[in-house]
């Protein structure tokens, strides 16, 4: 009985002690500086255990609380803005290295590839659908069955079928058809122009080179005519018969989107790159050699019936099309399928 008593005379003891202090004067007397710089702020925060302390904060709770409107309208951003050095920011950035990570050099060549192709892939659909058209005049012309004509070699078409990508809104594909005339004679042009140009420019820097390290002044005479002939005949097959047997096609044909093939539809041999090469002047000089182009079922010229080859529509990586419209003139006439 008596230990509580004495625990409640204690108790009223300090009650009424504290009762009688000021705290606000004592709190006043306190000197911040000199307390906080006896604090080891180290030790201190080591004996927080910071998880402990994250799982008794209400996150949600603490985010409903703040009035972001009012924060924002508290931002001056002028000042905020006045207060950045941007020369020294720039300084600061290597714009070499965001370069690099962020490929700007490979998203500029990649846009530009795109567009290009694009744009080349339209007048390929022009020429592709003159092709149709002409060679449908030439088969109500001569009374042939367009559905009897055969579309492409057997091989190369039905590998197309399989295996080339959906063609575009209401285009038919072609891919490894037979090339139509059009596309084959403008492929053609391209390629004499760019044959002749660089005959010229190899001939005219061959002899600008021998006048000045010889001191030479060569005239045109006879025999410098024969000697250019048997060199720009040379030069033509050389150009005719390297591109297609190394890639099965010319510059121009790259450009037109036609290929040259065997006649089963497999990769041109360089020996059949020859015979062709060979036989393509014969064909041009006598123009009987390329009607072949339009009245054969194959679309033959005389140097694909020498070197068992064909001409077949390829456009790389991108599938050849028919343009939309047309397609959708052959579908409303009941032509399910292409069959040029």
């Amino acid at each position: 009985m008596t230990e509580p008593s004495e625990d409640k005379r204690r108790a009223r003891l300090i009650n009424a002690v504290l009762d009688r202090v000021d705290v606000d004067a004592l709190i006043g007397q306190v000197e911040l500086d000199d307390l906080l710089a006896r604090i080891d702020v180290n030790q201190l925060l080591d004996r927080v255990d910071v998880d402990r302390l994250l799982d008794r904060v209400d996150v949600n709770r603490l985010l409903d609380g703040v009035d972001v409107d009012r924060l924002l309208d508290g931002v001056d951003v002028n000042r905020l803005l006045d207060g950045v050095d941007v020369n020294r920011l720039v300084d600061r950035v290597d714009v070499q290295a965001v370069t690099m990570r962020a490929n700007v050099g490979g998203l500029v060549a990649q846009s530009t590839s795109r567009v290009a192709g694009s744009t080349l892939d339209v007048a390929r659909r022009q020429a592709v659908g003159l092709d149709t058209l002409i060679m449908g005049l030439v088969d109500r012309l001569l009374g042939r069955d367009p559905a009897e004509q055969p579309l492409g070699p057997p091989e190369l078409v039905a590998q197309e079928m399989q295996s080339q990508p959906a063609a575009g809104p209401g285009r038919s594909l072609i891919s490894g058809y037979y090339a139509g005339p059009l596309s084959r004679l403008l492929a053609y042009l391209i390629d004499s122009f760019l044959a002749f140009s660089a005959a010229g420019l190899i001939s005219t820097i061959i002899v600008g080179s021998i006048n000045v390290m010889f001191a030479a002044n060569l005239e045109w005479d006879w025999r410098a005519g024969v000697l250019g002939l048997v060199a720009f005949s040379i030069w033509f097959f050389v150009y005719f018969w390297v591109g297609v047997a190394v890639s099965g096609r010319t510059p121009g044909m790259s450009v037109l989107g036609i290929k040259v093939v065997e006649k089963e539809g497999t990769p041109v041999s360089p020996g059949h790159a020859a015979i062709r090469a060979l036989v393509m002047p014969i064909s041009a000089v006598t123009v009987v050699g390329v009607l072949g182009i339009v009245f054969d079922a194959r679309q033959r010229a005389l140097h694909d019936f020498a070197a068992k080859t064909a001409v077949v529509y390829d456009w790389g990586d991108r599938p050849a099309e028919l343009p939309a419209p047309l397609s959708q003139w052959l579908a409303d006439r009941g032509v399910d399928e292409v069959k040029r």
